[in-house]
């Protein structure tokens, strides 16, 4: 699913990322609660508002599916790939919720999951675990191809995304890849870090080092 296996520190920032924006900015009521439609408008003007750069291509009920299917298929035995519309996805929640954490203004402090985190660093974990962002290229990607016709090789939802298009069904389904099927170099154990506790800022610096 991303550019290198992820460490446990990094799926709890990541369910954290995706809950609080469900819950927190999309939702806001149980499940078993039915909103009224003055609610649903209040949370649809809040989604816009907050969301503006996801409004063109989900609503906010199909987004809430989208970040439903992305937290299932993180937590599976089995690898999942995203496209591009998924990733944009990811993009946003996790900057949204490092930009929170990082202010102290997500209401639980330095906690995440298990852990307690100083600060995140949003820009280091772009870095390390996506592939690349060719869905924030928007129409530079499309400029790009006028001027050097096949020379990029972005995806076809990149594309789509760049043109400004809404995704088909197909465009919002996760590709499942078995364990036993997938390239080795995916199934790596990923770095040891702490089962829990105090982190300090993250990527952990020990790594950082290591990697320098």
């Amino acid at each position: 699913m991303f550019q290198e296996p992820p460490d446990a520190i990094f799926l709890a920032i990541l369910h954290e990322a995706l809950q609080h924006v469900r819950e927190c900015h999309l939702v806001q009521f149980r499940d078993d609660y039915r909103p009224t439609k003055a609610e649903r408008h209040e949370l649809d003007e809040f989604y816009s508002d907050l969301y503006p750069e996801l409004v063109p291509f989900l609503s906010r009920s199909k987004l809430v599916r989208v970040v439903d299917n992305l937290l299932r298929a993180s937590r599976a035995d089995d690898l999942y790939v995203p496209t591009d519309y998924h990733w944009f996805v990811l993009y946003v929640c996790l900057e949204t919720y490092c930009d929170l954490h990082n202010d102290d203004a997500t209401g639980t402090g330095d906690k995440v999951g298990a852990y307690e985190i100083e600060s995140i660093d949003f820009d280091a974990i772009v870095e390390r675990f996506f592939w690349d962002t060719d869905f924030l290229l928007g129409p530079v990607l499309l400029q790009a191809e006028e001027k050097s016709p096949g020379f990029l090789h972005a995806s076809r939802q990149a594309w789509k995304i760049a043109a400004g298009l809404k995704p088909a069904a197909t465009d919002l389904k996760l590709r499942l890849v078995h364990r036993s099927k997938a390239p080795a170099w995916w199934c790596e154990q990923p770095s040891k870090v702490p089962a829990s506790g105090y982190v300090g800022p993250y990527p952990l610096r020990e790594v950082e080092a290591e990697e320098s």
